[in-house]
């Protein structure tokens, strides 16, 4: 079956729907998934700063991964999505983090979703640092304004919660001044 390129962006609404549906699919298997999902999809569901997200970055609990792939692969059909909807690509930046710290974000009857706390998600956004088109630096000024952060001491203590600041280089320090200068704070 010939699959189209073009990347279906998935808005806070469509999200949930896509949850429900999981939620519905996992039930009719007997079936419990954990999930916790980080980047874009927070962003668009929790800070509601993006319209859309391109895909859900997330990491799976352990589950029957045959049963699983089967629902998700339905899932992608279902709601015409693109191959690469599910990232799991976020395994490797949490191997960098010195802790992490979960919450609660949506309980269904058979699906648990998690997220970060906001904390430790802008600690990820200053690691990754990526340039545009990544939206890292726009997360960051609305987490730091989230968490009233005004001092660049503040910013580097919740870093350094989750990341060693021996990860830090330049690329990251020039991340921070330059949100220091957006936030209006002078963090040279």
């Amino acid at each position: 079956m010939a699959k189209s390129n073009d990347i279906g962006l998935m808005d806070k609404d469509k999200l949930l729907e896509i949850f429900d549906y999981l939620n519905e699919r996992l039930k009719e298997n007997q079936l419990q998934l954990e999930i916790t999902i980080y980047g874009g999809s927070i962003m668009t569901m929790v800070y509601d700063n993006r319209p859309a997200t391109k895909d859900i970055d997330c990491i799976f609990n352990e589950i029957n991964s045959k049963l699983l792939k089967n629902i998700l692969n339905l899932t992608q059909f279902t709601f015409n999505l693109s191959d690469n909807w599910i990232n799991e690509d976020i395994k490797e930046p949490l191997k960098s983090l010195l802790k992490e710290d979960k919450e609660t974000y949506k309980v269904y009857s058979n699906f648990k979703i998690l997220k970060p706390k906001a904390e430790q998600l802008l600690a990820m956004k200053v690691l990754a640092a990526r340039p545009e088109p990544a939206k890292d630096f726009i997360d960051a000024y609305i987490l730091c304004k989230d968490l009233n952060i005004t001092t660049k001491t503040e910013l580097l203590d919740i870093v350094s919660d989750y990341i060693s600041l021996t990860l830090l280089g330049e690329r990251q320090i020039n991340f921070i001044k330059y949100l220091g200068e957006d936030l209006g704070y002078d963090w040279e």
